[in-house]
Order: structure tokens, then C-alpha cells, then sequence
């Protein structure tokens, strides 16, 4: 799961003002189906915006938010039950903190963000309906990216205090973590996406500070990594997901977003255009994805992908652009500033 980018973050700012019963459709753009329309709901605290989704591969989803607000709640969280209805969620109250990302493996998901005294983790019991405060890997300022390819098994790159990102991994579900490793090729590139195969094959995805895209992989568990070419003309690449050696990704280019494929661990690439603007994308598996952002300034957008085909989705009740998506087995949630909405890929 990769990190909200700083556009995203931009709308959350400007759409904490609009009423939650604005009604806007979103443009299907190229897509050559339009399948039935999908209709949010309002999340449970409008005063604190969502910010990141997850589902775990058991199809239970978690929404959590986070405010710097002086007053009132920090935290907000909310957890979908079932029969498809979301209900509050008690989440730590951290102040001044970020919650940017979440990766899921069948029963709990990992949570990150930053908050001024350095990393923020969490983990959600999709048992349970909880959410517990772990220690984070130490000297990290802010966790960047979260990856969970097995049960309790996940990788995690954050900022060190000084130096470049760095690498940990946990095989207990956060509890302990590697010593974290300095991921030297990168320097001080901001991490935009992170994606594992097992604990050895992991590909991060980093923008210079010139706003160049880097693509570094390891295959020895981050002891080594390897630059890897990507086209001219992509500037950025995040939410990237890997199965093996098969692999997803939204890419920005000068001529907008695509939608990109590989079957070579991100050696080499096969993509598609976009007609809208891509925030985040999330696959029940490899051939069917969900991807969210917005339509022109600010129109909510979400489009499906199955296999090649592209489909539009008219939204209903979704009155901002959206942030962040993500996916089970069988069903995706989305989440705008005060929006939740659940769809079947």
C-alpha cells in the first residue's frame, strides 16, 4: 500500500468544506462499460477527515482518520461490518499525528503514519474490531510504506531521523522488528510505494528532490538494492501491489495517469492510459483492480479494471474527490474526506 501523495493531501484540505449531502456524478472518461451506480455514505466523525482505507483478505474493512485539532477528537476510526453497514471504531488518540497507509494480511492490518514524536504504528484486529499501539522500528520519523504479503509477515519503510529511508521487516505482526537498513540508492527520495513478494523480493518506488522517479529492488531482504529503468517520460509511480512476479501500478506521466502491468517484477511494464486523475489503486486479485481519484478539479472518479477493460462507475453521494482504496478477497471500500463506499470489482 503505498503513502496518500501530497496532491491527495491538498484535497483533503480544501474538501473539508463541502457539505456531506452534495451529490456529484463522476465522468466515465474512456471507459467502455458503465456498471451500476455506487453510493457513499457519510463517515461517522465529519469534523476529522479519513484518511487512509484496508481490508483484510477476510473482506473486513477499517477506515481511520486523523486531525491536528486542538480541540474536539484527534482520531477518528470506523470498521465495516458484514451486512455492509459501518460502525464506530475506538482508535488511539495521538495528537499532532498523520495516519497515511494501512496493509492487510487475513485477520489484522498494519497501520502507519507520523506524529512529532516519530513513527506512528498500529494494528487492527478485524476479530476483535480493535486497534493497538506497537513500537515502531526506533530512530524512524515517519513510516512511508507498508507491505504484508503473508500472515503476520509485512515490510515497512520509514524516515530516519537523518539519512536516507530505511528498511525493517516483522514476522509477528509488528510486535519486533530487523534492525532497519538504510536503503543507500535512494538518499533522500520521498517514498511513494512499496510492494513485497515474500521477505526477500520487495520493489520501493521514491521521487528525487528534483521530482524524478526512482525504482529500486532487493532480492536478499534488503541487504542489497538494485536501480531499475522505468520510461522518460513517468514521473511518478505508487500503489504498487506484487503476487509473485506479477505486478500492478498507477503511474504519472506527462500526458496524465496509466495503469501499468509486469510479469517480471517491474523489469518491464504494459499500461493503459487514464481519463481521470489516479490517487490509489487496490485489486481483489492482479485482473480485477479498483482505481480512485478525481475528474477534472474535483469530481470524485472510480473506474474498474478487469483484465484489459476499463469501466466507469457513476457515484452517488460521494461529494469529494477520493483518497485511498482498498480490497479484499471479494470486495473493495473507498474513502473520500467524509465518505465511505463499498464495491464489488
Amino acid at each position: 500500500m503505498s503513502r496518500v501523495p501530497a496532491s491527495a493531501r491538498s484535497i483533503v484540505r480544501i474538501a473539508l468544506g463541502v457539505s456531506v449531502a452534495a451529490v456529484l456524478l463522476a465522468a466515465c472518461g474512456t471507459a467502455t462499460v458503465v456498471t451500476p451506480h455506487v453510493v457513499g455514505s457519510p463517515s461517522i466523525s465529519i469534523s476529522v477527515p479519513l484518511a487512509t482505507v484496508a481490508c483484510t483478505a477476510s473482506n473486513s474493512c477499517v477506515a481511520i482518520g486523523t486531525s491536528n485539532n486542538t480541540v474536539g477528537p484527534v482520531s477518528v476510526g470506523q470498521y465495516r461490518r458484514p451486512n455492509g453497514r459501518w460502525s464506530p471504531l475506538a482508535v488511539p488518540s495521538v495528537p499532532s499525528s498523520s495516519i497515511a497507509l494501512a496493509s492487510c494480511w487475513r485477520s489484522q492490518c498494519l497501520v502507519g503514519g507520523s506524529s512529532l514524536s516519530g513513527d506512528v504504528l498500529w494494528r487492527y484486529d478485524a476479530i476483535t474490531q480493535s486497534v493497538l499501539p506497537l513500537a515502531a522500528p526506533p530512530g524512524g520519523s515517519d513510516v512511508h510504506a507498508l507491505s504484508c504479503y503473508a500472515a503476520l509477515s509485512c515490510a515497512l519503510v520509514d524516515a530516519g531521523v537523518v539519512g536516507p529511508p530505511r528498511f525493517a521487516i516483522t514476522a509477528d505482526g509488528g510486535t519486533s522488528w530487523t534492525t532497519p537498513i538504510p536503503i543507500t540508492p535512494m538518499n533522500h527520495d520521498t517514498v511513494t510505494g512499496l510492494a513485497c513478494a515474500s521477505e526477500f523480493h520487495c520493489i520501493v518506488a521514491s521521487e528525487t528532490p528534483s521530482d524524478l522517479l526512482t525504482l529500486n529492488v532487493t532480492i536478499d531482504g534488503g541487504a542489497t538494492w538494485t536501480s531499475l529503468s522505468t520510461p522518460a517520460s513517468w514521473t511518478a509511480l505508487s500503489s504498487i501491489e506484487c503476487r509473485g512476479e506479477h505486478c500492478v501500478a498507477l503511474v504519472t506521466t506527462s500526458n496524465g495517469s496509466r495503469f501499468v502491468r509486469s510479469s517480471s517484477f517491474a523489469t518491464r511494464w504494459t499500461g493503459m492510459a487514464l481519463s481521470g486523475t489516479a490517487i490509489a489503486l487496490a485489486c481483489t486479485t492482479l485482473s480485477h483492480c479498483v482505481i480512485v481519484g478525481n475528474i477534472g478539479p474535483s469530481a470524485p472518479w472510480l473506474v474498474t479494471v478487469h483484465h484489459n477493460t476499463v469501466r466507469g462507475t457513476t457515484l452517488q453521494y460521494v461529494p469529494t474527490p477520493l483518497l485511498s482504496v482498498a480490497c479484499g478477497t471479494t470486495i473493495c471500500a473507498a474513502i473520500g474526506v467524509t465518505t465511505v463506499l463499498t464495491i464489488t470489482p
